[in-house]
């Protein structure tokens, strides 16, 4: 049974109150969902891992940097790194794909999808991170070292797990700055777009045409997939509270294929070559 990890959008509602101290009291502090859906039982027979994949017609070299930028969530839900949605948009798999997109993402149809990617591209957890880290500095937290910050932050949160990953992505964000996670947020959008084919609410034009301006954005904003892959590591454990090494580990696993997605060059010339 495949196990689909959904890296979902905020709900719109308010989400949890930012707790450092009580001159915040209406800072939203990650509003997230941390989401597991299993997938039906039939999906297994649908969904091909990018291992051992039958023999498939060339995949124009754009496509395939745009399935890499996304290509580690991809292997982690069991799917396809050489197809442009990690699946074939068929009717089975717009089945699977639809109520997923709804649960985890509030996709319904188009609109709801362009929501989502306007999200993502103009604010994503980004703008909030930015936000948040913005008051550390402000309150002088720069002249603590990680770890002193990651003791004095677990007692004010009441969250041990939560101050570590505060005090974490404050290192982060002085050593990056502002676009600390920017890898993260265009990594989903990427992916969504993608989705949005397989579900039925983009055309496969629509989507790549799309996938092809962020992607030409996301090139200039980085210098390799192993600079992209941190910054989206970084906004992993920004959202989840968690340590992104086994997605580390997933990326390292991926790089060393013989049919790696990593293989096609990160300056490669990204230019239509759809209808």
């Amino acid at each position: 049974m495949a196990v689909i990890l959904a890296q979902a959008a905020p709900q719109k509602e308010a989400g949890r109150t930012y707790q450092f101290r009580r001159r915040y009291p209406n800072m939203n502090w990650k509003k997230r969902i941390c989401a597991l859906l299993c997938a039906a039982a039939c999906a297994a027979s649908l969904l091909a891992g990018c291992a051992g994949s039958p023999a498939k017609a060339e995949v124009p070299d754009t496509i395939r940097w745009i399935n890499a930028t996304h290509a580690i969530l991809t292997d982690m839900n069991g799917w396809d790194c050489a197809v442009f949605g990690g699946m074939e948009a068929t009717e089975a798999n717009k089945k699977l794909m639809i109520p997923f997109l709804d649960e985890w993402w509030g996709v319904t149809d188009h609109d709801s999808a362009e929501e989502n990617i306007e999200w993502l591209l103009t604010e994503g957890h980004r703008a909030e991170c930015v936000e948040c880290m913005a008051l550390l500095d402000e309150d002088g937290w720069a002249e603590y070292s990680e770890e002193e910050t990651a003791a004095m932050m677990s007692e004010l949160l009441e969250d041990e797990d939560m101050g570590k990953s505060v005090a974490r992505s404050y290192a982060d964000y002085l050593v990056y700055g502002p676009s600390s996670i920017d890898g993260w947020d265009y990594s989903r959008a990427l992916s969504l777009l993608g989705w949005y084919y397989v579900a039925g609410f983009y055309t496969e034009s629509e989507a790549l045409d799309k996938a092809l301006e962020i992607a030409k954005e996301l090139q200039g904003k980085f210098s390799s997939w192993d600079e992209l892959t941190e910054s989206y590591m970084r906004g992993y454990e920004y959202w989840s509270d968690e340590s992104a090494d086994p997605r580390r580990e997933v990326y390292n696993d991926l790089k060393g294929r013989s049919d790696s997605p990593y293989q096609i060059a990160w300056d490669t010339v990204l230019e239509k070559s759809w209808e």
